[in-house]
């Protein structure tokens, strides 16, 4: 059985096809039509998907959706009743809303009862297509694309976003194939919405904002006096949930801004551009990843006593706060936590075909998702002649790895393209930039030379699993990059360029199978410098997507002031 799963009409399109019972390829549409966050139709990753399997549209059985707008429809009363004095301008906004921008998708709700059609106008083939077309409720999506890849058969799951069709968190027990809710927060609740909000006060843009307040807030005091102003808000209750004082807050009104009067009257003018902060912005910055940590660890603490599983998965936007992953893995509540590294609104391509497969057909699981290398691959030939066609001196060479250690220890940059693209917005290691940690600028040099962004931003590491322990003060195994760990201060001057302003760094652990490349350029510059370890950021410029194609990635390093690429075998080095 064949089963098509994408999502669209929000942000981050994505498809996903699951072969008997078995996923075999999931990407972001991003990645193909190069435009960031693009939350449409994902026509191309959905050719991917089929071409990959060598399929036809006639060939899926069942295409899965991941929304159900008769939830939203029969939600609207509400809304309207709730918020009556707010739809006027709603509508106004809504009309000159982007679809990535668009607020709880009410302008393609009917759009999306038209998707079934569209599919088959898009797809025009000599047999008619005749597949199912199922909508599946959103947070049960991300839930499933947590658990159902698991090995696990009972497990606690938690999933928080800025909101589905209502709910913005949802709180569940699984065994076996079975999810059963246990509760869940609903609009205008919503910690995904708040921590965009406050991005937007301190001047970032609209979706990309939230994963850049977290690096921001580590330059703010966690405790202070606005941390006291701003916890006010928030009411943490008995069963596992919270409430926001909304006179604070008018994100489920208007995408002009996202906090009232009220709060930039106490907490200051919201900035029109995200930098130049003062000390008292730091601050709320601070306070508000501190807001999200406390509400997390609450959810994850209850949801332990409600379940008593040893597992935790995690979906939604908000579960890529790889600060706050890590104080749960450090805090032991759980023996085994797995967070979906597509964790935001793309990986609900893949959960809305495992929700499909294993929660309505219970069906077998047969799938493990032990790598996020889910996307496309290329040839040797299709490096060679994108190679060729940059004008770009290169060559082949049997043993690229030592070669790239030795470059890398000298302090050169490194573009570094391998094997099949990885699923979810982490570069990890096949679509990456590589540098030495050793090198005490390489972090300045890199946010001025190649990623062309804010300095205040820190890199990631990627390290050999078993060293982690070594370098930073957990060794929870760490593949998707999810969690932020402590460098040890035996470490703190010898790894200059991954330590962050509060001795904090985000990890990814590589393992013996998953990532082989990865692991033997790690080992190489181990015997060049004896440590383990590397700085890893996406391949990538700013206001790109990561680099998808051999041809994506020549350009890029063409355009990049980076020194040397490595693409399969081939070394490309610049004029």
């Amino acid at each position: 059985m064949n089963i098509l799963g994408f999502n669209c009409y929000g942000h981050d399109s994505a498809a996903a096809l699951i072969v008997d019972d078995k996923v075999v390829f999931a990407v972001e549409e991003e990645r193909l039509n190069r435009k960031k966050h693009f939350g449409g139709v994902p026509e191309q990753a959905i050719r991917a998907c089929l071409g990959h399997a060598g399929l036809q549209l006639a060939d899926i059985d069942h295409v899965a959706f991941f929304w159900k707008p008769s939830i939203s429809y029969s939600k609207i009363p509400v809304y309207l009743f709730k918020f009556w004095d707010k739809v006027p301008a709603l509508m106004r906004e809504q009309r000159s809303f982007s679809v990535e921008e668009n607020l709880g998708m009410l302008n393609y709700l009917r759009d999306m009862r038209r998707l079934p059609q569209k599919l088959k106008e898009l797809f025009p083939e000599s047999r008619p297509a005749k597949f199912q077309f199922h909508t599946l409720e959103h947070h049960l999506c991300h839930a499933a694309s947590a658990y159902y890849c698991t090995p696990f058969e009972d497990a606690a799951i938690l999933t928080l976003d800025g909101a589905g069709e209502w709910s913005t968190v949802l709180r569940a027990h699984a065994k076996g194939n079975t999810i059963q809710k246990i509760g869940a927060v609903h609009t205008p609740y919503s910690l995904g919405a708040f921590y965009q909000a406050v991005s937007r006060h301190l001047g970032f843009k609209l979706i990309e904002g939230p994963g850049k307040l977290m690096g921001l807030a580590s330059y703010g005091k966690h405790d202070s006096a606005v941390y006291e102003q701003l916890r006010k808000i928030v009411t943490l209750t008995d069963d596992g949930g919270f409430k926001f004082d909304m006179s604070w807050l008018c994100y489920h009104y208007t995408r002009k801004t996202g906090v009232t009067k009220k709060f930039t009257d106490t907490f200051g003018p919201s900035k029109t551009e995200g930098r130049d902060w003062s000390d008292h912005e730091l601050n709320v910055a601070a306070a508000a990843q501190h807001i999200v940590e406390d509400v997390i660890l609450h959810m994850a603490r209850v949801l332990k006593k409600q379940t008593g599983s040893d597992t935790l998965c995690m979906a939604g936007g908000v579960a890529l706060n790889s600060v706050t992953n890590g104080l749960i893995a450090k805090e032991g509540l759980y023996k085994n936590i797995f967070v979906q590294p597509a964790a935001g609104d793309s990986g609900t391509a893949l959960g809305a075909a495992l929700y499909l497969n294993h929660g309505v057909f219970k069906r077998p699981r047969k799938w493990i998702m032990d790598t996020a290398f889910l996307g496309p691959e290329y040839s040797d030939a299709h490096y060679e002649k994108a190679v060729k066609a940059s004008g770009l001196p290169f060559e082949k060479m049997d043993d690229p790895y030592t070669f790239a250690a030795k470059k890398l220890a000298e302090g050169n940059i490194l573009a570094w393209f391998q094997g099949r693209m990885e699923f979810g917005p982490r570069a990890l290691g096949n679509r990456s930039i590589l540098a030495s940690p050793l090198v005490a600028d390489m972090k300045s040099i890199l946010n001025a030379r190649v990623k062309f962004r804010e300095g205040f931003r820190p890199f990631a590491a990627i390290v050999l699993e078993e060293s982690c322990g070594t370098y930073f003060d957990s060794n929870f195994p760490n593949p998707y990059m999810l969690f932020v760990y402590n460098v040890r201060p035996e470490y703190l001057n010898k790894l200059p360029a991954i330590t962050h302003v509060d001795n904090s760094v985000r990890i990814q652990t590589v393992n013996q199978t998953e990532n082989p490349e990865m692991r033997r350029l790690l080992e190489a510059f181990q015997k060049e410098t004896g440590y383990s370890v590397l700085v890893n950021t996406s391949f990538n410029i700013k206001g790109e997507p990561i680099v998808a194609t051999p041809e994506d990635a020549v350009r890029s390093f063409a355009e990049a002031d980076m020194d040397y690429l490595v693409i399969g075998n081939y070394v490309v080095r610049k004029k």
